[in-house]
């Protein structure tokens, strides 16, 4: 069986994995698409391959548990798949004060966030270095350079993303595998998130973003082989003059405008 070049997304069923993969297709571009067993992924694909003529493979399953990842890969090297461009976008995240919220809970954002994307790096990057030219993007968030109060393993696990990112990039230069993070800032992914922007009032809408605006300029970025993509001028824009502030100001700046989260 000849081998064939494919994208691979993790968290692909909705939000801006889903984007990720509508924008991808539309770039002519083979899919693996990976989530949680349920039916969105079938829906997806049938979404796809009405508008596109490309390739779509489906992986239902939950990264987080025991060999997840190892199935994966056994599946990619079963059918032959020749993986050009990793996408980790697979994540979760919460917000209230660290000592309220489970700590399950936040295990589980530290293992999908962190754990399962080093494991998915580490697992494929042998096949995408066979590639001319290959690509890795990992999802980071803007909240990265921005540690929140009352979103502390989130943004801990999304500043250890960017961190890793940058240094794995730098050690992969010299090669044919680009690696890229991307920082979006809010984004409406599902109705929690829309719950959240709304109540942060206007002011979030100045900086909230749709899934597609996301992917469209997170793939356009990666394919440039920009080093960080931070969507929206405006949240560009903050990143760059928060660098300015001393930490200690910052951080009381931040704790107030993101106190509506000590009561969830």
């Amino acid at each position: 069986m000849k081998e064939e070049n494919f994208t691979l997304i993790t968290g692909a069923s909705m939000g801006i994995g889903k984007a990720f993969a509508m924008a991808c297709a539309a770039k002519g571009m083979n899919l693996i698409l990976v989530a949680l067993p349920d039916n969105l992924l079938n829906e997806l694909k049938k979404d796809i391959l009405s508008l596109y003529t490309v390739k779509v493979h489906l992986f239902n399953i939950d990264l987080t548990e025991d060999n997840a990842i190892q199935k994966l890969f056994s599946f990619c090297q079963e059918n032959k798949f020749s993986i050009q461009m990793l996408i980790n976008n697979a994540g979760i995240g919460t917000g209230g004060k660290f000592e309220n919220i489970d700590l399950v809970k936040q295990l589980q954002i530290i293992n999908l966030n962190n754990n399962v994307l080093v494991r998915m790096c580490h697992y494929f990057l042998p096949l995408l270095k066979k590639q001319k030219k290959a690509y890795i993007l990992n999802m980071s968030s803007m909240e990265a350079n921005l540690p929140l109060p009352y979103k502390a393993v989130y943004t801990g696990s999304k500043n250890f993303v960017y961190a890793f990112s940058l240094a794995l990039r730098e050690e992969l230069k010299n090669g044919p595998v680009s690696v890229s993070v991307v920082c979006p800032g809010p984004v409406v992914t599902n109705a929690e998130g829309l719950q959240r922007m709304e109540a942060h009032g206007k002011r979030a809408k100045l900086v909230v973003l749709m899934p597609d605006e996301v992917a469209e300029i997170g793939l356009n970025g990666l394919l440039k082989g920009k080093t960080i993509i931070i969507p929206g001028k405006i949240n560009w824009l903050l990143v760059k003059i928060s660098r300015i502030f001393p930490t200690a100001v910052k951080m009381r700046l931040l704790e107030r405008l993101f106190r509506v989260y000590s009561t969830h």
